[in-house]
């Protein structure tokens, strides 16, 4: 047991000291900023010749900051896409600046079509939100931590890592058995499964509760509570 809450511990540190390191980044971009300003200054007073190399210059700077925010958005998100992205500014910022033959070019334009493939056909089936009457239908593999990043949910980080480890942490609490139809509830999102196979979830609908439905939820477990 000790040991767990060690490990438990030593995550929230890690997790604490990612969060210290993207504010790090965060400060040095904001100083590039003011580099990449200072750098206009220069731009309008080259001359002809010399306004290739200085706009070069400028645009490697620029996409280095680019690059720097995609890295923060990494460290906040822990989401697999955010990698995708930062992978293809970099190889974006290769091709724009530092190629100089064809075989670069080449190059450049294979790895960023490998970058897109790689999120069509390996990330979006497994991951992607859909809208439908009853509200977002997302896969039951989907990180929690990215459906409250990329969107306005709020579910709760602590009970699972994933929708269909944190419903099945729910069925264990409720007593709800696991199976097509069924609902669980936490705080002000709904989760019901709507396709199963092999025993295994695969697709749940979440949908925001109203603070009303809340409130009296609470008072139903109040009253229960009291009468036992």
């Amino acid at each position: 047991m000790n040991l767990e809450k060690f490990k438990k511990n030593l995550i929230k540190y890690a997790m604490n000291l990612e969060i210290v390191i993207a504010v790090c980044i965060s400060i040095s971009i904001l100083l590039g900023i003011f580099t990449l300003a200072r750098y206009l200054m220069v731009i309008a007073k080259t001359d002809a010749y010399a306004l290739y190399d200085t706009f070069k210059k400028f645009l490697s700077i620029a996409l280095l900051l680019v690059i720097g925010v995609e890295m923060v958005l990494m460290l906040l998100s822990h989401s697999s896409s955010s990698i995708l992205e930062l992978v293809l500014f970099a190889i974006a910022r290769k091709m724009l600046i530092y190629s100089e033959t064809m075989l670069d070019l080449i190059l450049g334009t294979v790895a960023i079509a490998i970058v897109f493939i790689i999120r069509k056909y390996l990330m979006s089936s497994k991951y992607t939100k859909y809208q439908s009457d009853e509200g977002n239908i997302v896969s039951a593999a989907s990180p929690i931590h990215d459906l409250n990043f990329y969107s306005n949910m709020h579910i709760p980080e602590n009970k699972g890592v994933t929708v269909g480890g944190l419903i099945c942490h729910l069925s264990e609490e409720t007593g709800v058995p696991i199976e097509v139809g069924a609902e669980y509830s936490i705080e002000n999102v709904c989760m019901k499964i709507i396709k199963m196979k092999d025993g295994l979830i695969e697709k749940v609908v979440l949908r925001e509760r109203s603070s009303e439905n809340i409130e009296v939820e609470s008072k139903e477990k109040v009253h229960a509570t009291s009468q036992h």
